[in-house]
């Protein structure tokens, strides 16, 4: 109950902005395509706890897999056309997309460096 009440919550959040940055993430997927790299989408929102908690992640992955992978966060209180996009009802979510352009794996929660290491080595990144 819950769960469901927070994804409420979320919407409602979300409707308030009418702000989006769409054309911001589109240049960034057609850049990163252009240079042969992956993509990490955060979505999430600032003063959410674990959304917070995941900025030192995002930031050792933006200097451990520099040239290879592109770290964005998405405010989804400012972007709420791409929260949509990606189906984000909770947040934080992390979104990979490969080099062109498709999700290969999505997660929802704090997700740690070591997790995301892991998860890129199957991949083969």
């Amino acid at each position: 109950m819950r769960i469901k009440f927070l994804a409420l919550v979320i919407l409602f959040l979300l409707s308030l902005s009418s702000c989006s940055n769409a054309g911001d993430i589109d240049a960034a997927l057609s850049k990163a395509k252009q240079e042969g790299k992956i993509v990490m989408f955060e979505l999430g929102s600032v003063g959410c706890i674990p959304c917070e908690q995941m900025k030192p992640v995002m930031q050792k992955l933006r200097d451990t897999y520099q040239g290879k992978l592109d770290v964005i966060f998405i405010d989804v209180k400012q972007d709420h056309d791409t929260a949509r996009r990606f189906g984000v009802f909770m947040i934080p979510v992390q979104v990979f997309l490969d080099k062109n352009g498709k999700e290969f794996h999505g997660h929802v929660g704090f997700y740690s460096y070591d997790e995301i290491a892991s998860m890129l080595k199957k991949a083969g990144i």
